[in-house]
This record gives structure tokens, C-alpha cells and sequence, in this order.
């Protein structure tokens, strides 16, 4: 009776530990292609600008930010009404002072991503 129970749990257990690594792989190069596809989405759009303009870094941008923020910057950015203002403040340098981005949807946003908080401890060592 025990080898009844034993033989189906031992094989249910192998196929779990031959599965699990199989399925990790698959969701990590899955995201990998989706973050890849969500920075070449980004490029097409005038928030890569804005970004740059604003110092952010886009990689860091990408890899710090939710991928559901980042979809919901793209938007507001798509559907903006201000894009002629947006295109002349983005042709100009960066100025040193904080020039009047008000017209952006994602500047408050964005600014709190310019500047990172003091308050979070290093983590990372």
C-alpha cells in the first residue's frame, strides 16, 4: 500500500523540480522581451525626450519603474494635447533652471523620478 503512495509522490515531485526551473526561464526571458519591447515603444514617444531633458536616465527608468506606470506615462505622453509646446521646449538644451513643464501630463511624475529619495537607505551593497 505505502509503494502505492510512494511511487506517484516521488514522480510528482520530480516532475515539479524538472517543471519549476523550465517555468522560471520562460517568465524571466518573457519579461526580458517585454521590457525590451516597452523601451522600444518608448523610443517612438516624446517622453524618451522629456526624459533625457530631464537628466533621468531611460535605463534606469525602465528597470525602477512599474511596468504599469511606465504604460500609463506612455499614454498620457500619446494623447497629450500639448505637443507642440512639448516639441519646442525639448528642442531647446537643458536649461539650468527648471524650466515651466506644466504643460505635461507626466511631469509630476517625472519629477519625483529626477530626484531620487533621500529617505530609502542604500540597500544595494
Amino acid at each position: 500500500m505505502s509503494l502505492l503512495i510512494a511511487v506517484p509522490l516521488v514522480l510528482a515531485i520530480i516532475y515539479v523540480a524538472i517543471r519549476l526551473p523550465m517555468a522560471i526561464g520562460s517568465n524571466l526571458r518573457t519579461g526580458h522581451w517585454f521590457r525590451r519591447q516597452l523601451a522600444k515603444d518608448l523610443d517612438q514617444l516624446r517622453l524618451s525626450r522629456m526624459l533625457r531633458y530631464l537628466g533621468i536616465d531611460e535605463a534606469r527608468y525602465l528597470h525602477e519603474q512599474k511596468a504599469v506606470d511606465i504604460k500609463n506615462h506612455m499614454r498620457k505622453c500619446d494623447t497629450c494635447d500639448a505637443k507642440n509646446e512639448c516639441d519646442e521646449v525639448l528642442q531647446a538644451p537643458a536649461p539650468s533652471s527648471e524650466p515651466g513643464l506644466g504643460f505635461c501630463a507626466n511631469i509630476d511624475d517625472l519629477k519625483t523620478i529626477q530626484k531620487p529619495s533621500e529617505q530609502q537607505p542604500d540597500t544595494q551593497r
